[in-house]
């Protein structure tokens, strides 16, 4: 199943479809949609993720997950809802440490119709993904060490200019 990422707001709130094997591509546009919404008013009140169609996540989609609940826990709208996570998802959630941040929502949640596909039109660049890491590397001791040596090499390309 190929890489797709659905947004809608509805009601003050966001909902993001994972589909297939989702990595960094789409996480620029994505992240950009959403924490322009953070910023705008009225106050977002919820986010949804559904990942019943989520085969793999790569590590940068789950540090943006991170980056989306910081945000809503900074303004008080709770933790981000995980929507019927397959097997795959659920595991890698728990490998990375997210599963005591988020709420796990196992019934099916109502998603709007007509969602929006995310398109790639910004490429990934190295704050992106040092940001997303960095807030993986908050969660534990293991994920510092596991992804120490890629937060050297992006800390040193964000230094430098240079994008990824």
């Amino acid at each position: 199943m190929p890489e797709t990422l659905r947004y809608k707001e509805l009601d003050n709130v966001l909902y993001i479809q994972a589909e297939g094997h989702v990595t960094a591509s789409l996480c620029a546009d994505l992240r950009t949609m959403v924490f322009t919404r953070f910023d705008g008013l009225p106050t977002v009140v919820a986010v949804n993720v559904d990942l019943s169609a989520c085969s793999y996540m790569d590590s940068t989609f789950m540090g943006l997950l991170v980056g989306f609940n910081k945000r809503l826990a900074k303004i008080g709208a709770g933790r981000l809802r995980i929507i019927q996570p397959t097997t795959q998802a659920r595991e890698l959630i728990e490998g990375l440490g997210l599963l005591p941040l988020v709420e796990i929502v196992d019934e099916q949640v109502s998603y709007p119709d007509n969602m929006d596909n995310i398109i790639k039109t910004t490429s990934t660049g190295a704050d992106l993904l040092l940001k997303a890491h960095e807030n993986l590397m908050e969660l534990s001791e293991e994920n510092k060490r596991r992804f120490a040596t890629l937060h050297s090499v992006l800390k040193s390309q964000v230094g430098t200019g240079t994008k990824k």
